[in-house]
């Protein structure tokens, strides 16, 4: 098959989304391909929120200070191609023609998924641009994730929760126990988790694997002066322009992992450069002011954790109206019970995604609304005034913050 556009390739990638979640044929396609991603520095961020949070501050501390750097992220927000970046820059359109031409009946040989499909194009066009390092983001788990091919310079987990617990099981232990997959041998792991119960799994791994393990400090002094600003040890008034409180968990793991890098002598990175980096490292669709009058922001929160955290940053809010979707695999109700804390305005609607939850779905949950456009529902809740958080689902967010973008011409 001979491709032309990039449209072709990912419409034909696209339908390979049903997967075990084994890595065995993709590790055998990888060892054919001569084992690429060997050539590549790499770091390794898994976690149950927060992963492309991490990622883009470290990708942003890493270019401020001239390095290059490759980015390979799930899901996409705006287009299939922002999974895998270069300093910010989309992949470009040819590479992905000229990679699948090449690679396309190896990848059906092998049997493999969209995302084994993507992880591969990441590897060979950070390979082609030379990037001096290459971040990849968990996609699932961590044991059996595609990415899970690497061998890093230092691996980190963000946080454990609940989610994808068909895959990974029940419990916290077990959940960490799948992510604690991507610990390799001698080569330390970094978390900014906090439960004991998912801590000891990482220590257990850690010693088994003779690895360290560096767990992030709380960070100090939090407060919102406009936006985000507080201390993480020797590091005082770092800021970011975000409204989130929550994200400075996740910088100060980008922080840790930097230390140790430097303290590796594996990158060279001045304080002011980190500070510099941290500033400016915005995350799409995560507390996304996408609006200031009306005033509306769009938030990735996708499970009772990542719910929990962007209550604890809307608390300071008057006259909270909330547009919610979800996956109908997602504990939707508990979710909705959470957001109910800051609101008692929360409309339900729906998107197109093979996987999301229709408003029927939701006729057991009490306090909402239901309007099965999502397009109204936006126009509806955000001309009450006050604040409109659009939530519930990434898929979902990146239509509806298509929808915005649009609207404002």
């Amino acid at each position: 098959m001979i491709f032309k556009h990039s449209s072709e390739v990912i419409s034909r990638i696209e339908t390979r989304k049903t997967n075990t979640i084994e890595l065995r044929s993709f590790n055998e396609f990888m060892k054919r391909m001569k084992n690429p991603q060997d050539q590549l520095k790499c770091i390794h961020i898994g976690g149950t929120n927060g992963k492309g949070s991490t990622t883009n501050t470290l990708s942003q501390v890493l270019q401020t200070a001239n390095y290059k750097v490759g980015m390979f992220t799930s899901p996409y927000l705006e287009t299939h191609h922002d999974r895998i970046r270069v300093n910010e820059a989309f992949i470009e359109d040819k590479f992905i023609v000229t990679c699948a031409n090449q690679h396309y009946d190896q990848w059906m040989e092998y049997g493999l998924s969209m995302f084994e499909i993507d992880m591969f194009i990441a590897t060979m066009y950070f390979i082609d641009k030379k990037v001096d390092y290459a971040i990849f983001e968990v996609g699932l788990g961590g044991e059996k994730d595609a990415t899970n091919i690497i061998t890093p310079l230092v691996s980190a987990i963000t946080n454990i929760g609940k989610d994808h617990m068909e895959y990974l099981g029940s419990t916290y232990e077990a959940i960490a126990s799948a992510k604690a997959g991507i610990v390799k041998c001698n080569v330390a792991l970094i978390t900014s988790e906090t439960k004991q119960e998912c801590l000891a799994v990482f220590e257990d791994t850690c010693s088994k694997k003779k690895s360290e393990l560096i767990i992030c400090e709380p960070v100090t002094h939090i407060k919102l002066d406009p936006y985000l600003q507080f201390d993480y040890k020797q590091l005082t008034g770092i800021k970011q322009k975000t409204l989130a409180i929550y994200q400075a968990k996740n910088i100060s793991l980008a922080i840790e992992i930097i230390n140790y890098l430097r303290e590796t002598h594996q990158l060279q990175v001045s304080d002011h450069m980190l500070y510099e980096g941290i500033e400016k490292a915005l995350w799409k669709g995560r507390f996304e002011v996408i609006n200031e009058n009306p005033f509306i922001i769009l938030d990735g929160a996708h499970n009772n954790e990542g719910i929990e955290a962007l209550v604890a940053s809307c608390q300071h809010f008057d006259n909270v109206h909330i547009v919610f979707s979800a996956l109908k695999d997602k504990p939707y109700s508990s979710m909705i019970q959470k957001l109910s804390t800051i609101s008692s305005d929360i409309c339900v609607c729906e998107f197109d995604f093979y996987r999301a939850a229709k408003v029927e779905d939701f006729a057991h949950v009490e306090g909402i609304s239901t309007c099965k456009s999502m397009q109204k529902t936006i126009d509806i809740m955000s001309a009450k005034g006050g604040v409109t958080i659009i939530c519930g689902s990434l898929y979902f967010i990146s239509l509806a913050r298509q929808y915005l973008i649009d609207k404002q011409g």
